[in-house]
């Protein structure tokens, strides 16, 4: 549960510095390769670049999946009087996305409501993304 947490609050904020980026002129593609080549890069971050520049949501964890996972953490956190603000604002935002019908796609798509609410539409960047995955 505290890993799902964790991974939330990470894919939300690799949203939002994916769309200031994209926003600023650079794009996602090029950010993310810069990213994962960089000490903030990991496996996590490289495994969902094609995700995120090419908008396929196929779904590896779903929204709803997810906002279980906050609400048991969240209410763990309660008992244990733990304050944990960044995953309290990041539930708010994946029950925010499910509200707009992210039911049925991977998490990552958070990106597009990131997007959304920065006044910018996405379009998949159709580009090879390496995923840290597969063999070079």
């Amino acid at each position: 549960m505290a890993h799902n947490v964790f991974l939330g609050v990470v894919t939300q904020s690799l949203a939002e510095i994916t769309i200031l980026a994209e926003k600023g002129g650079v794009s996602r593609a090029a950010f993310l390769e810069f990213l994962n080549d960089s000490v903030m890069g990991s496996t996590f971050t490289r495994y969902k670049s094609p995700a995120l520049v090419n908008l396929d949501f196929k779904p590896t964890f779903t929204m709803p999946l997810l906002r279980k996972d906050f609400d048991l953490g969240l209410s763990a956190a309660r008992e244990l009087e733990v304050p944990m603000p960044l995953a309290a604002a990041t539930a708010q935002l994946v029950t925010g996305a499910i509200g707009a019908g992210h039911l049925e796609e991977d998490f990552a798509s958070l990106i597009l409501e990131q997007a959304k609410n920065s006044g910018i539409t996405l379009e998949p960047q159709n580009v090879p993304v390496d995923d840290g995955l597969s063999p070079a």
